[in-house]
């Protein structure tokens, strides 16, 4: 599991706040490198690199004044009384004692607490996106009338999915930035690493770290680290799926936005948390002020021509190579291209013929926001796909490898392009 990015972070911890050794810190080879009662900082944490531990940082020290339920019911009540969409959706659903019935159900052991205090000092966006988390998918467990075992199993898996981004040098990643192969890998393999994590405790070692494994993973198996449908998947683990993709969307887009979102990935999600959540916003409807429109015209032309030159040649990649065995590339494209192309022909968007849906909005500024908002959802599609193409082709050879990497090229300079359209 990577430890040097975590233990650089504990370091950096030690300098705020004391940290103090609950046991001797050895080496796997049994050198007592701290003794117990040590405070950790830099310096320490520098030493303590230079050698493989013989346990993890967190079973050997205790972080003072950290992260407990109370904590978590201060800043999940702040989060539910924002004056945010969300915000006010949670308060028309639940009442008051929600927020302390929700962090009642999540049980902490202490070197859980240490890396959720880490989270809170250093990075509390994070801790933030994950209490959302937490509180969304505790109303979706309750509007479907799971067990409180269930309950139990969401709400401390919705708190802890993300702890894997600490341990990988992710976490200050933005959302809206264009990940290099690299990082995308590491983004790839942090559901992994949360439940690495997660399996070392009793009260975590089923159900929570499965469902935090499965919290990217998509039911028509579009999603990662493995690529699971919704069979394979549990059922909690299709739930914070739908929570943690319909939170971090939330960081971008509006509520309405979300919605069309939504319904453009139906196939991925599963319908019971979507239901919820559309039955909700329909309550919600009459509340929400649509903002005056800010399409901006000219930009929003030249991004649906050039998400359809992109589909079209990725379109025409797929056709000739279907005869070819072996194309695994092809057979990761074309799902991704036939439904963009099916989302914005259900909104009456014709990729085929860009010059005729142009004329048909006849600069109708509603339909223009609702184009706005289906492009940019496309664009994340084709991003993703192209890092899954890079991944996957990576230092093959032969004729239709080439052809692969030239529409890769071609993808990401026009994905740059797109997103300086939408800046």
């Amino acid at each position: 599991m990577p430890e040097t990015n975590y233990l650089q972070q504990v370091a950096e911890l030690g300098e705020m706040q004391t940290v103090v050794c609950t046991e001797h810190i050895q080496s796997v080879d049994g050198a007592r490198l701290l003794p117990k009662g040590a405070k950790l900082n830099r310096q320490v944490i520098k030493h303590l690199l230079n050698h493989k531990l013989l346990k993890p940082i967190d079973l050997t020290t205790r972080i003072e004044d950290a992260v407990d339920q109370q904590t978590l019911i201060t800043l999940g009540r702040s989060l539910m009384e924002r004056d945010s969409e969300m915000g006010t959706l949670l308060r028309m659903m639940r009442g008051e004692k929600f927020v302390r019935q929700s962090c009642a159900r999540v049980h902490l052991e202490p070197p859980i607490q240490n890396k959720l205090t880490v989270a809170q000092k250093l990075h509390p966006e994070l801790l933030e996106h994950s209490l959302r988390v937490m509180l969304a998918v505790t109303v979706i467990g309750e509007q479907l009338g799971l067990s409180e075992q269930e309950l139990e199993v969401l709400a401390t898996a919705g708190l802890l999915h993300d702890l894997g981004e600490l341990h990988l040098g992710i976490v200050d990643l933005p959302l809206e930035q264009n990940l290099n192969l690299e990082h995308w890998q590491q983004v790839r393999s942090h559901p992994i690493v949360g439940a690495m994590i997660l399996q070392q405790f009793p009260a975590y070692a089923n159900h929570v770290a499965r469902t935090v494994q499965e919290h990217h993973e998509r039911t028509d198996g579009s999603g990662y680290p493995y690529g699971l449908n919704g069979t394979a998947m549990s059922r909690t683990g299709r739930l914070l799926s739908f929570a943690e993709l319909a939170i971090g969307a939330l960081k971008k887009y509006s509520l309405r936005q979300l919605s069309n979102i939504i319904k453009s990935n139906l196939d991925a999600l599963d319908p019971q948390p979507v239901g919820v959540f559309l039955n909700a916003l329909r309550q919600f409807q009459t509340q929400i002020t649509v903002a005056p429109s800010e399409a901006r015209d000219e930009n929003i032309v030249s991004l649906f021509k050039l998400v359809a030159q992109l589909v079209s040649s990725a379109e025409t990649i797929s056709e000739s190579f279907k005869s070819t065995p072996g194309s695994i590339q092809t057979c990761l494209l074309g799902p991704v291209v036939g439904n963009i192309h099916q989302t914005l022909r259900r909104a009456g968007f014709d990729l085929h013929n860009t010059e005729a849906t142009l004329a048909m909005i006849n600069n109708d500024q509603e339909t223009f926001i609702e184009l706005e908002e289906l492009l940019m959802e496309s664009v994340y599609q084709l991003r993703k796909a192209l890092l899954e193409m890079e991944r996957h082709n990576g230092g093959r050879d032969g004729d239709n490898q080439a052809i692969i990497r030239q529409w890769v090229a071609d993808a990401e300079q026009h994905l740059d392009t797109a997103a300086n359209l939408l800046s």
